[in-house]
């Protein structure tokens, strides 16, 4: 009994390795690869990185309407929108990340805060400048997660959206922190 279950354990675990190994290389959740025809000749884009999902390449505009900023962008916003008190710039890293180092000037507010079935999702929106689904007094906002495969800054965004955050109010900063410190720019101590 024993000798015809290792061929099928051998099958499981093959398919299962398979498996785990094609979300590993995959580009995007709905893209593995990317081939084209270059001079008659086949090229392939790959990737080898963290497992996607939940760390796929995102998009450069997380929503319709909201703009995707860089990095002197982002210093113009903190002079002029953070350094003013008109506006936030987000980081949607969970604590443990934050606590490691962000853009000086950031503050954290983990992605999951910002979630419909977050509880107090409303008194964070109100400490974001919202006050009864008016939403004419809210800060301008930048957010922004780890970097190009993180997630959490793109549903962040989507989550402020489908509360009625107005998109122009928001913007995404793509790079995040490993583009910031690429080039590098000094991060600050999370608290």
């Amino acid at each position: 009994m024993i000798k015809g279950l290792i061929p099928a354990l051998c099958c499981v675990v093959t398919v299962l390795a398979q498996a785990a190994s094609a979300q590993s290389g995959r580009i995007s959740e709905d893209r593995a690869t990317f081939a084209f025809s270059l001079n008659g000749r086949s090229v392939e884009i790959t990737r080898d990185g963290a497992d996607c999902p939940p760390s796929c390449v995102q998009p450069m505009q997380a929503a319709p309407g909201i703009g995707t900023v860089g990095e002197l962008e982002v210093m113009d916003f903190l002079e002029i929108f953070v350094s003013t008190g008109k506006g936030l710039l987000i980081d949607a890293r969970l604590p443990e990340g934050f606590a490691r180092g962000t853009v000086p000037g950031a503050v954290n507010v983990p992605e999951a805060t910002l979630r419909p079935d977050n509880p107090y999702r409303d008194d964070l929106l109100n400490a974001l400048g919202v006050r009864s689904g008016d939403f004419s007094g809210a800060f301008d906002l930048v957010v922004f997660g780890a970097g190009a495969e993180d997630p959490q800054a793109v549903q962040a965004l989507r989550s402020l959206m489908d509360s009625g955050y107005p998109a122009n109010k928001l913007k995404y900063y793509r790079g995040g922190v490993l583009a910031w410190t690429t080039l590098g720019l000094s991060l600050a101590s999370g608290q």
